[in-house]
């Protein structure tokens, strides 16, 4: 209970600061020890005081990237908010084999490419956006998740790797290993891509291969129909897919795939990705195309329906009185949100 209470004061510090100064600031919370730093290398500097296991939270604004070498916990204010946290710049994410904690990142808006290396277990993504995912140097990263999380660009999977998506906007997915990796999509939105883009292969859904996708929409932007096949490698269950005119054509008759339109399908979504979008469904078409479970494809079925409100407290409301009482009391009132 202390170790929560720390946390959650760690959080409030921090948004105070912002509040208070219009300032960055990365809040540094090892064991009982807080620690804060300001300005665009705030983020830096915290990751290098940083112990595995710590817990890093940041102010909304814009800090400049840092590689992560130790597994932390890495918390924002959320993509979504009046102020977001946003990490600009490329970075690299390294965490040595030996290290029995788990990455954590959660309430961030990474603008550059992130690069995963090395050899590490369970790096766990949530109510985050992200422009380039890359996988380099033949690294070996089990059970990575990402959950209700944005991926605007490119996500290249690599090196004998696994993850799985959930609940996800997953945009241009390429399996680069067709051997060692794999990969599994929960209730997302998923728009396939070739790695190397021209005129003849923008859309290449036989790129996600060694894959299970189930409840999932598949989708392109493109203003013709495209008549690429997922390959034989991966199943699709209760899948829907748009512009693509015989996209299950490998899968098995029992697996309940569809096709449909945007228009069909959502409420205000045409297949151009912008963060105005909230990827509904309209009321028709979530009564009508179900997932395995009975809730609708997409991003709001399944056990984890879409919210980029983060996990964790936040401060949506803070007045503090002018001056104290006659009994030298500070009148503070504080609002909290946080996702249920």
């Amino acid at each position: 209970m202390k170790k929560l209470f720390l946390s959650l004061v760690a959080a409030i510090v921090a948004a105070t600061a912002s509040y208070a100064q219009n300032t960055l600031v990365a809040t540094l919370s090892h064991g009982e020890d807080i620690t804060m730093f300001y300005g665009t290398n705030a983020l830096k500097n915290a990751m290098n005081a940083a112990q595995s296991g710590d817990v890093i939270n940041l102010s909304g604004g814009g800090f400049q990237a840092t590689n992560i070498t130790k597994a932390v916990t890495l918390r924002g204010t959320g993509i979504d908010v009046a102020a977001p946290t946003y990490i600009n710049g490329d970075f690299t994410i390294n965490i040595p084999s030996d290290d029995t904690n788990r990455l954590s990142m959660e309430g961030v808006r990474c603008t550059g490419s992130i690069t995963m290396k090395g050899t590490f277990n369970n790096p766990y993504f949530v109510k985050s956006h992200f422009y380039n995912f890359y996988y380099n140097d033949n690294p070996i990263i089990k059970n990575a998740m990402f959950a209700n999380c944005r991926i605007t660009n490119k996500y290249l999977l690599n090196g004998a790797s696994t993850v799985q998506f959930i609940n996800s906007y997953v945009s241009g997915f390429t399996n680069g290993d067709q051997t060692n990796t794999a990969a599994s999509f929960i209730n997302c939105l998923i728009k396939p891509q070739s790695y190397y883009l021209n005129a003849y292969s923008q859309y290449r859904p036989e790129n996600i291969i060694n894959s299970q996708l189930l409840n999932c929409i598949i989708f392109t932007d493109s203003s013709f129909p495209q008549s690429n096949q997922l390959p034989a490698s991966s199943i699709a269950t209760n899948c829907v897919s748009i512009t693509f005119d015989n996209l299950f054509g490998t899968q098995t008759a029992n697996t309940c795939n569809s096709t449909a339109t945007f228009a069909q399908l959502f409420k205000d979504f045409t297949g151009a990705y912008s963060d105005s979008q909230t990827f509904e469904l309209t009321d028709e078409a979530s009564a009508t195309y179900l997932g395995n479970d009975g809730t609708e494809v997409g991003l709001y079925g399944g056990m984890l329906p879409y919210t980029s409100t983060p996990s964790y407290p936040q401060i949506t409301k803070m007045n503090v009185a002018n001056k104290a009482t006659a009994d030298g009391k500070l009148s503070v009132e504080i609002e909290v949100s946080a996702a249920e």
